[in-house]
């Protein structure tokens, strides 16, 4: 009717809870305020269905939040792997007289010309630490577009002073590496890496350096650097 106002609210929800919170005065003397028993039976009926269509609703959503975050999380972990699994083929395929063979056989694009790809940038942030077992552990920050991979050297310098060349110690398919080889009886060791990509190589990076201590790495089995009374990581 014209000018009346609403009292039950239009909303679904809101319906439900003004019914829920009346249903026990109306039920508690009907007839004193104008209903019969069936009304009542009836509202609390409806009441009952509404609350239950709107629990399962509920459970719904939430079920279905979370299996969005598991889909989600599931399908983040199948990329990555995906990913690495083309970067060891194309640094395969780098490796064969007929990358073009390797490409074809797992169904992926070779990379692109160098003319269309250019070097690799220089790998930065190099730093180099003892790991629990005495191991020298590098990490660097390096692009991995274009199926770069990163060839690591290493020089060493002796408790007398001596320093040896650069020489080529690895490649590397991740951004970190665990040296199994440190020789033994050093006051140092260092390294450097570069990017290689097949469009070309990037220059190497600053190096970076494990002072052993004054008396050098005096564990007999090599790859395993002994404790010492100075243990200092820098770059240069």
């Amino acid at each position: 009717m014209p000018g009346q106002t609403t009292t039950v609210p239009a909303g679904d929800r809101a319906s439900l809870l003004f019914t829920e919170d009346h249903l026990a005065a109306w039920s508690a003397d009907p007839t004193s305020i104008g209903l019969t028993v069936e009304d009542i039976t009836a509202i609390t009926g409806t009441s009952d269905s509404a609350r239950s269509g709107l629990d399962d609703r509920t459970a719904a959503v939430a079920a279905a939040k979370a299996s969005t975050i598991t889909w989600h999380a599931a399908a983040e972990t199948n990329r990555d792997l995906a990913r690495e699994l083309v970067r060891k083929i194309r640094f395969y395929a780098t490796q064969q007289a007929d990358p073009d063979a390797v490409y074809a056989a797992a169904q992926i694009p070779a990379p692109k010309t160098p003319g269309e790809l250019p070097a690799p940038p220089v790998p930065t942030d190099l730093s180099v630490a003892l790991d629990t077992q005495g191991r020298a552990v590098l990490r660097f920050e390096s692009s991995r577009f274009g199926g770069t991979v990163w060839g690591v050297q290493r020089r060493t310098t002796t408790v007398q002073g001596q320093t040896s060349a650069w020489a080529d110690l690895t490649t590397v398919l991740e951004r970190e590496f665990v040296d199994q080889t440190t020789p033994a009886g050093m006051a140092a060791v260092a390294y450097r890496v570069r990017a290689e990509r097949p469009s070309g190589t990037s220059a190497y990076s600053l190096p970076a350096t494990l002072t052993i201590g004054a008396g050098g790495n005096q564990q007999a089995v090599a790859g395993t650097i002994a404790p010492a009374p100075s243990v200092e990581s820098k770059a240069g």
